[in-house]
């Protein structure tokens, strides 16, 4: 999972592309790149006012606040998956003890990953 601290928020933004914020559609990208916007650091340059003429009020609102970090949608975590499996077929015996802990060990990785999955935060709507 990625974390962005929020004083580091505008700086990790700075070098995407329009696009990647969420709420800018191709309408209000074909907008900005009209205007010579193309990354979120050039859309954070830009006034709040002026970017909320190019792709309109509360697009342009959201837009100028997303690209300086700014998201006040709480985020909840997602609830894990009621079962998580992972296997390892292994054939024959295995007494070698660091063939045995390697093997759990990658169980458990896989597991993890599983997790993961089911715990990525998301923004409540």
């Amino acid at each position: 999972m990625l974390t962005v601290p929020s004083a580091q928020a505008a700086d990790w933004l700075a070098p995407l592309p329009v696009e990647a914020l969420h709420g800018i559609g191709p309408k209000q990208s074909t907008a900005l790149h009209d205007y010579g916007v193309h990354t979120v650091s050039l859309l954070a340059a830009i006034s709040s006012e002026t970017v909320q003429r190019l792709p309109g009020g509360k697009a342009g609102r959201l837009a100028a606040d997303r690209a300086r970090g700014i998201d006040p949608r709480p985020v909840v975590p997602r609830t894990l998956p009621a079962a998580a499996t992972v296997c390892l077929r292994v054939e024959g015996h295995v007494l070698d003890d660091a063939h045995v802990r390697a093997a759990l060990l990658g169980l458990v990785v896989q597991l993890g990953r599983v997790l993961e999955v089911g715990f990525a935060a998301r923004p409540v709507p």
